[in-house]
């Protein structure tokens, strides 16, 4: 990697605040998933409550403790766990930032990776009876109009699926640890707002949009399964444009 990489600045910055045992520990990239979840979660969640009024804040609130009860105190538990006991995930922690096109080569590969994986998954999961009826469709329980935190409603196992799916570019493959931040942070974030609910201009363009992942959660035959991009869905048939 290129010592004079533009990013040189930011991961000198990160080095420096937590340190290569910190970076190294799984907590770092816990957190860019955590942060994924709760940055898009609050904001749309403050545009539901007050700014559209589609939800009062009571109703908002239920959403996201039936949503979030478990995981959110999973990462507390999870972050004393690292801290009591450290652990590592690199063996190496690099002192050189990424290059620019390091970092938009990984996060390209990245998000096709992790969707093409999950929409084979995600459309396994309908196919298969057993796991549909005792595991997905605990997140089929909520119907358009969704929130924001039906991204999270989830059955344990599917949590844990998923996330390997997602992830699994970052996962198999040696990419630098703020590349896996970023990416680990940025997927998350858009499988959030695929079920924000809302139409958002230039962002349709690119992510799979909620408009239509909402035909996904209102139809018994899938449609529109990915929920990061719309590229498998529109290579393998399963596509349905939103009117």
């Amino acid at each position: 990697m290129e010592a004079g990489s533009a990013l040189q600045p930011l991961w000198d910055w990160v080095l420096r605040h937590l340190g290569e045992t910190g970076v190294a520990s799984p907590a770092f990239l816990l957190t860019a998933v955590v942060a994924g979840i709760y940055l898009p979660g609050l904001v749309f969640s403050f545009v539901d409550v007050f700014v559209t009024r589609r939800l009062t804040l009571a109703q908002c609130w239920a959403v996201y403790w039936r949503a979030m009860k478990w995981y959110g105190s999973l990462y507390v538990v999870a972050m004393i766990a690292f801290w009591a006991v450290p652990m590592t995930l690199l063996s190496r922690v690099p002192t050189a930032a990424p290059t620019t096109w390091e970092v938009c080569r990984d996060i390209l590969l990245y998000f096709l990776v992790g969707d093409f994986v999950s929409y084979f998954w995600h459309r396994l999961e309908h196919r298969q009876g057993w796991y549909m009826k005792h595991v997905h469709y605990h997140h089929h329980v909520d119907t358009p109009p969704l929130t924001i935190w039906t991204a999270m409603v989830v059955h344990p196992v599917e949590g844990f699926t998923v996330f390997a799916c997602f992830h699994i570019y970052g996962i198999l493959f040696p990419i630098h640890p703020l590349t896996f931040a970023v990416g680990a942070f940025s997927v998350t974030a858009v499988n959030m707002i695929t079920h924000c609910g809302y139409r958002l201009p230039v962002y349709d363009w690119i992510f799979a949009t909620s408009r239509e992942h909402d035909i996904h959660h209102s139809h018994r035959e899938p449609r529109n399964i990915s929920v990061m991009l719309s590229i498998c869905d529109r290579m393998f048939g399963t596509f349905q444009k939103a009117h």
